[in-house]
């Protein structure tokens, strides 16, 4: 696929819009990705667009190192995307690819990262 795609929360009010569907999606195992209900495409953060910027935001407190904004609409709760935070690092950005339409997405490839291993608590 090579069109760009829309997506949004339930209630509409944000809109997310890549470039292009991705290579594949990961479907992390750690908390937070499993609490949030959200599943990850990856892109040049200059390449994807949000509208009606979400109000609400969180980084994680449970870990020594936060890499990572996680945004959701202020009216749904849907999550919408990431955004990392430390310097230097604004070039990617990851999308919740449950925004958009199952079909769009349906011949994507899904990883599944241990995201848990990953997290030292």
């Amino acid at each position: 696929m090579s069109e760009a795609l829309i997506g949004e929360c339930h209630c509409g009010a944000v809109r997310v819009t890549i470039p292009t569907a991705p290579d594949y999606i990961n479907e992390c195992n750690c908390s937070l990705c499993l609490k949030h209900g959200a599943i990850w495409g990856y892109f040049p953060a200059a390449t994807v667009a949000v509208e009606g910027e979400p109000e609400r935001s969180y980084s994680r407190t449970d870990v020594a190192e936060q890499h990572v904004r996680l945004f959701w609409c202020n009216a749904c709760g849907c999550t919408t995307h990431w955004r990392l935070i430390a310097p230097g690092t604004d070039s990617q950005m990851g999308v919740n690819m449950r925004l958009f339409d199952p079909a769009d997405i349906a011949s994507i490839e899904i990883r599944y990262p241990d995201g848990r291993g990953w997290v030292r608590e």
